[in-house]
């Protein structure tokens, strides 16, 4: 296959990333990652666009190279910015414009301009870590409801890294003399390398795209919008799967229901509007003081449910009191007023004697019932029936 028609298939796929990263950035507005793999579909376009250039025009060979590797890395430098973005929600865009002054300046070294193959032995290290970057990120921050759109990517992202070392090996220790512009192995092969991988990238940030939005809407089924908080719907499977897990492991489940004292009070008062922002406020400052790996759920109103996995009747009550006292210890701003809320809770743990986690969740909301009948702002456990609040955990 001769140059230009690499150099021509090359810019379609390009041309192609970009504009499909355009358009789903134009449906999914949130998705800012979108942004950075659009930037690298159009850095790879901008460096086949000088290649053309220098194929095709007298142009001065030094800056036309220096603006073309840099493109191109830029390129893979955005594909590693935007994957960094997608998992972690943070930008790393300083290093992609370092690279690129970096790769220029490069260029400016004597002898780099006149032979293709210490460019290759420069800058096929630099592609190389930022490919290695965006695994790495990949399969450090892979969730298992998305980890598996991820693999496809990371399969792409390897044999990439794997040819280029492969290729950055022959030409280290081989003998042919490559030239700027020619149809020799190494040039052919790497183009061909580049066309497929920007291909099968454009596939797999679609896929990735396309999951993440219908992660989404699932996640919204079983997500009450106002606090964040799981709803009822996903509390009988995740429950359910718990309980199972519980049994075969022989250890303990709990629950902690929560409920906010006198809420009424506040809806009569202020509104409903205050109404929501309690609930918002007490579900916040609870989830900052129960282990990250709990699932939270509101079950209606103005109560709430935390499903302690593996755990025992110590650690529960230790957790429902950082709830209670968190929640008494913190005031909550409505309109010019500052108010404090207080919270009944009911806790309990799984028994060989209960048949499901229904039985568990409805003794933990009698003990709440219980909590409440003496007097509120208190915890009261389904193994004792009551527990006096504690000043401080131990």
């Amino acid at each position: 296959m001769d140059t230009t028609t690499l150099i021509v298939c090359t810019l379609l796929v390009s041309l192609v990333m970009t504009l499909t990263m355009a358009a789903m950035y134009f449906v999914n507005r949130e998705e800012r990652y979108l942004l950075d793999w659009m930037a690298s579909g159009t850095f790879f376009l901008l460096s086949n666009i000088v290649a053309i250039f220098i194929t095709f025009y007298q142009v001065p060979i030094q800056l036309s190279l220096a603006l073309g590797n840099a493109f191109y890395i830029a390129g893979h430098a955005t594909i590693f910015s935007g994957v960094y973005r997608c998992v972690y929600k943070r930008s790393v865009w300083r290093l992609v414009f370092g690279a690129i002054i970096a790769v220029i300046l490069l260029h400016f070294i004597p002898g780099m301009t006149e032979s293709v193959t210490t460019r290759i032995i420069t800058f096929y290290p630099i592609i190389i870590a930022f490919n290695v970057s965006t695994l790495i990120a990949l399969f450090k921050h892979r969730p298992a409801d998305i980890g598996r759109v991820y693999w496809g990517l990371m399969a792409v992202l390897f044999l990439f890294i794997m040819q280029l070392a492969v290729r950055g090996g022959i030409t280290l220790f081989g003998s042919e003399n490559l030239t700027l512009i020619g149809d020799q192995f190494m040039q052919t092969s790497g183009t061909l390398a580049v066309i497929t991988f920007l291909f099968l990238l454009t596939i797999c940030f679609t896929f990735i795209i396309t999951w993440k939005k219908e992660l989404k809407l699932r996640r919204a089924s079983v997500t009450d919008y106002l606090t964040g908080w799981l709803n009822r719907k996903a509390l009988d499977s995740i429950a359910t799967r718990e309980y199972e897990r519980s049994a075969r492991e022989k250890t303990h489940l709990g629950f902690v229901i929560i409920d906010i004292d006198h809420f009424k009070r506040i809806n009569d008062k202020f509104g409903h509007c205050a109404g929501d922002a309690a609930l918002k406020k007490v579900t916040q400052l609870a989830k900052e003081v129960i282990r990250g790996y709990d699932n939270n759920f509101r079950l209606g109103g103005e109560e709430f449910a935390v499903l302690i996995s593996d755990t025992d009747e110590q650690e529960i009550t230790e957790i429902a009191e950082r709830i209670r006292l968190r929640i008494l210890q913190s005031k909550i701003n409505i309109d010019t007023s500052q108010i404090t809320l207080t919270v009944s809770v009911g806790i309990a743990l799984s028994t060989p004697l209960d048949s499901s986690w229904h039985d568990t969740l409805e003794r933990a909301d009698q003990a709440l019932y219980e909590a409440k009948r003496q007097g509120r702002n208190r915890i009261s456990s389904a193994a004792h029936m009551s527990i006096e609040p504690q000043s401080q955990l131990t």
